[in-house]
């Protein structure tokens, strides 16, 4: 089942539908979400002593204060600290709040909270909700400081989305919650799944608040969570009868004079998950350690274009640039793979500093159009022409850029990789939920590479491979932090891919 994730004005007209269509009241979703939101408290931290929720004046603060109310009538002392006058409290917010002062729950002040002993206590951050755009003004982001402070020893939950972060874009708008878990409901917001937002939100958990899914229907949304498990069946369905040319033949193009290991990485990514043939062709003085590395490879020296045509003729789907360079032998070896591609549409997985030649070399023939390309955001801003921190500023934004620039199915990598493609005429974006940051290192990229090339020699079609192997490449390295913490390595995550396949 593909799971959707929705911007703030989409989740705020399925809201509206609920109420509409299915006629629920909005305090009965806010009291649907605040249980909701008390549940994930208590499931989480079961000995919870005292609650300390932050509200602000939106509908966010309701669900807030009636977390507030619940934590009171369990018999748990419940304190609410409020970013603003009561008498600014409107609608369903304002029943809510009349209801948490009705059971006697404490209102404090922040220096009130100061002094208090947090030993056993939550934290709820109900300040802000999804609607905001602009920097956090500085009365709340003194109050998000304080219990980022406090969150150093105490556990924060966020209700709906931290506060301070972009429901559309994942960025922080000026200060902003770190949380432990978000509840969050009716949509889950795609600001959570990407760039800072991600970790900012920690662990995500949802409820749909009961909104059928006729209502679900009528909001259409360009963007959802990858899920490997969508197409793993695809590769494992393997006939009795198969042999080594039914699963393609990947040629991995790259290596030059002192960037070998990247190029047989993403050889080996494409050798140990599942591809029927690995050719490498790289600089002569990689081909020993290649061999020597991964027997199962048919490694050419390459020293010029030229060289590469009888390989190429071979190769059902070409990686090219882990480890490429940008030298005169690299250019060689973008030109010839692209007019080959150009003319027999053969498949192409364009990274690393094939990547970077492409953002400052023209080409006559233009790019093959079936082509895979994976930026990091350095290389994106240079496919741009912008700076990193506009890439990263809207990261939604960007990957479309891409897309629309290159004409090719597009990964942006990163914190919540995004896999952008063209569906129906419209571009369509998937959201990687998996990973951490045991992946910053050098040869990530080149698994991926290859890995994303492996698939597709396999039989997946461009888009179902690229989230296929972003998502699988994402879990492997998850499995591999747990026993490894931090000092995973591309290698630790290729022996997970195997693990995941099996």
């Amino acid at each position: 089942m593909t799971i959707n994730l929705y911007t703030s004005q989409e989740t705020k007209k399925l809201d509206s539908l609920a109420i509409r269509r299915q006629k629920v009241p909005a305090y009965t979703l806010m009291e649907r979400a605040s249980e909701f939101s008390f549940n994930v408290l208590l499931n989480n931290w079961p000995n919870t002593k005292k609650v300390f929720v932050f509200c602000g004046n939106g509908n966010n603060a309701g669900d807030g204060y009636l977390i507030a109310h619940l934590a009171k009538e369990i018999g748990l002392e419940s304190f609410i600290i409020q970013a603003s006058p009561s008498n600014k409290i409107s609608g369903a917010s304002k029943k809510a709040f009349e209801l948490a002062t009705a059971s006697k729950v404490k209102k404090i002040s922040i220096s009130g909270f100061k002094k208090k002993s947090l030993r056993d206590s939550v934290i709820v951050d109900a300040l802000l909700g999804t609607g905001i755009n602009g920097t956090v003004r500085s009365r709340i982001s003194k109050l998000i400081l304080e219990i980022n402070k406090k969150s150093k020893n105490t556990p924060v939950l966020s209700v709906d989305i931290p506060s301070g972060i972009c429901a559309n874009r994942g960025i922080g708008l000026g200060a902003h919650i770190q949380a432990d878990v978000t509840a969050t409901f009716i949509g889950r917001k795609r600001g959570c799944f990407t760039s800072i937002g991600r970790t900012a939100s920690g662990n995500v958990v949802f409820d749909d608040l009961g909104i059928s899914s006729s209502t679900k229907n009528q909001i259409k949304t360009n963007c959802h969570l990858l899920d490997m498990e969508k197409n793993l069946p695809k590769l494992k369905n393997r006939k009795g009868d198969a042999h080594k040319g039914d699963f393609g033949h990947v040629l991995v193009i790259g290596g030059d004079k002192g960037f070998g290991g990247a190029a047989i990485l993403a050889s080996k990514a494409a050798v140990f998950s599942g591809s029927g043939l690995v050719s490498l062709a790289t600089r002569s003085i990689h081909v020993e350690a290649a061999l020597s590395s991964c027997p199962e490879l048919m490694v050419t020296g390459i020293e010029s274009g030229q060289d590469l045509e009888a390989l190429l003729t071979k190769s059902t789907v070409v990686v090219i640039g882990p480890g490429l360079g940008q030298s005169a032998w690299s250019e060689q070896m973008l030109q010839r793979t692209f007019m080959e591609a150009k003319s027999r549409n053969l498949p192409v997985v364009l990274d690393a500093d094939g990547l970077n030649l492409l953002s400052k070399l023209k080409f006559s023939t233009g790019t093959p159009k079936k082509m895979v390309s994976t930026p990091h955001p350095g290389e994106a801003a240079r496919l741009l022409n912008k700076e990193v921190s506009e890439i990263q500023k809207d990261r939604f934004k960007s990957v479309i850029g891409l897309e629309k620039k290159l004409g090719s199915v597009c990964v942006l990598k990163g914190s919540g990789s995004l896999v952008c493609y063209k569906k129906g005429g419209e571009q369509e974006i998937g959201v990687c939920g998996a990973g951490n940051t045991g992946m910053a290192k050098g040869g990530m990229g080149d698994v991926l590479a290859g890995l994303i090339g492996s698939f597709i020699s396999q039989g997946l079609s461009l888009v179902e491979a690229t989230e296929t192997a972003v998502d699988l490449h994402s879990k492997a390295a998850d499995i591999g932090s747990l026993e490894l913490g931090m000092t995973i390595t591309p290698t630790d995550v290729i022996r997970n891919i195997r693990y995941f396949l099996r």
